[in-house]
């Protein structure tokens, strides 16, 4: 293909170099079509070869991914908790740590990732559940960050839920019906968070989350509402943009910094131009390259900040200040066609998150592409494909399908998913039945030395210990097998004669003084 595209070129070379000003004096469809067979191969090439080199890595993702094993935990949030959402910032922050620097070896070759972690509140028939999904290896991670705010928590092991449904459309027994959220704004600007719903007064701290919840319980037999929440730990460097955001409202101007090539290259001409300066007069710095506009800065910049600006700058600083990762949400409705309502759930698809909403700031919206729509002839072509597209994102909770993944600090995403206080009135949440505690550090372990109530050592342990009860008849150890519930090697006594029947039994009719028969 190159020395077919080469062949025009050299052509066309020599005929230039054999009559200069005849290439412009050609019509300008032609020069356009020369150029084009000139320079035209290069984005052709290079949008082939990025097309190739993103196949090949989602290639070896998939296969590195296929080797991964996931448990999906299921947990019973406690009955009688009083903690805030803040408790769950730790558990966001402890996952910052699961992430590893993946090598060029490791990225192209092997397809390594970062884990991805999917918290999820389902709704099935209004029966509430909070789910994790999660790589088997960071089960602990987990488990122990729950169970260190929220002891009382049962936590379980269960069957993926959303393999049991189609993702295949149309379907003879479901519909469905969802979309992906993102952020309308960019990434640094944070949404409402559970300090944002505190009660001045009171100082009570009006969960967002309720609402949401007494909205997934409205669901009636036969219908699913999921929510979707994929975290993965990754880079910070949204934090330095926040940081450059906030200088710049108040005119501090970060200064940018020149290569070395172009500080060498000043620094050689800087001696010519001052030379002719002082012979001549004439300043050429200029001519040179050497000097720069030097723009005029307003000394009063920052006291000029409005209140609006001011509310943005702290707000994004304090978001910035956070451990950030990164996120992408889905929300599924999914029912039998015989109880599927669109027209009544759409709301509550659209409007599940909305009271997180900062209208100075930020808020979530639906990412439209990725949302099945019916207005128009053309958009009931893609009806099925956007359904098939979106479900099966959400079975896999897949990282890479639909849209980008946004940024949210570990208390944005502890506003989002934690279990709901005592002051939530939710009665279809699952919760634990009973509660839960470690045992007494002083509890009696039946090991060699201290072995259960009424238990009599064999006569070769009392010589081996040392310990010795003239006159007195032990009964021999009883050679049935043990039950499975002591863990002593030794099984207990069937019949342990009374204190008459061993003190009969003696060959010298030995009796202990003041001991009554």
């Amino acid at each position: 293909m190159f020395a077919l595209l080469a062949i025009p070129i050299v052509s066309q070379v020599t005929g230039l170099a054999q009559s200069p000003s005849s290439f412009f004096d050609q019509p300008i469809d032609v020069i356009l079509y020369d150029f084009l067979i000139w320079f035209g191969w290069i984005p052709i090439v290079i949008t082939l070869g990025w097309g190739f080199t993103e196949m090949w890595l989602n290639y070896r993702r998939g296969i590195y991914v296929g080797k991964l094993k996931f448990t999906v935990l299921a947990i019973d949030v406690p009955s009688m908790t009083e903690q805030t959402p803040k408790a769950f910032e730790n558990l966001f922050a402890s996952l910052y740590a699961t992430k590893s620097s993946i090598t060029w070896k490791e990225k192209w070759f092997d397809g390594k990732l970062h884990p991805v972690f999917s918290f999820e509140i389902i709704s099935t028939e209004g029966y509430i559940q909070f789910l994790v999904r999660t790589q088997t290896r960071f089960r602990d991670v987990i488990e122990a960050g729950i169970y260190a705010n929220y002891p009382e928590a049962e936590i379980s092991e269960v069957e993926d839920y959303a393999k049991k449904f189609p993702n295949e459309y149309p379907n003879d027994d479901y519909e469905m019906w969802g979309g992906e959220v993102t952020l309308e704004n960019d990434d640094m600007f944070p949404i409402r968070t559970h300090l944002d719903f505190e009660d001045r007064i009171s100082q009570e701290i009006k969960d967002p989350l309720s609402i949401t919840l007494e909205q997934l319980g409205k669901m009636r037999p036969g219908e699913h509402f999921w929510i979707q929440m994929l975290v993965q730990p990754s880079s910070n460097d949204w934090q330095k943009k926040s940081i450059k955001f906030v200088n710049k409202l108040y005119g501090v101007e970060d200064k940018q910094k020149k290569s070395a090539f172009l500080g060498a290259l000043e620094s050689t001409l800087s001696w010519p131009a001052g030379l002719i300066q002082e012979a001549v007069g004439l300043d050429v710095s200029g001519l040179l390259g050497e000097s720069e506009e030097k723009k005029e800065e307003d000394q009063w910049k920052a006291f000029k900040v409005t209140l609006a600006q001011k509310e943005e700058a702290e707000a994004v600083l304090r978001k910035a200040s956070k451990i950030g990762l990164g996120v992408k949400i889905r929300v599924l409705y999914v029912a039998r066609k015989n109880a599927f309502v669109k027209v009544e759930r759409t709301s509550i698809v659209k409007g599940v998150l909305n009271q997180f909403s900062n209208l100075n700031l930020n808020k979530f919206t639906l990412y439209i592409p990725q949302v099945p729509k019916d207005d128009y002839f053309w958009m009931r072509l893609v009806y099925t494909k956007k359904q098939h597209r979106l479900m099966s994102g959400y079975q896999g909770r897949s990282w890479g399908a639909g849209a980008n993944p946004i940024v949210l600090n570990v208390e944005e995403l502890a506003t989002l998913w934690h279990f709901p206080p005592v002051t939530i009135k939710a009665p279809l949440v699952k919760k634990s039945e009973s509660k839960r505690a470690e045992p007494p550090s002083g509890l009696p372990i039946t090991f060699s030395d201290e072995v259960l109530p009424g238990y009599v050592p064999p006569e070769s342990e009392r010589e081996q210990e040392g310990l010795s009860l003239p006159h007195m008849d032990f009964p021999e150890v009883s050679d049935e097998p043990l039950p499975e519930t002591l863990p002593h090697p030794h099984a207990p006594v069937l019949h342990e004669p009374s204190l008459k029947e061993k003190l009969t039994k003696e060959p010298d009719g030995y009796v202990p003084p003041n001991l009554p028969i």
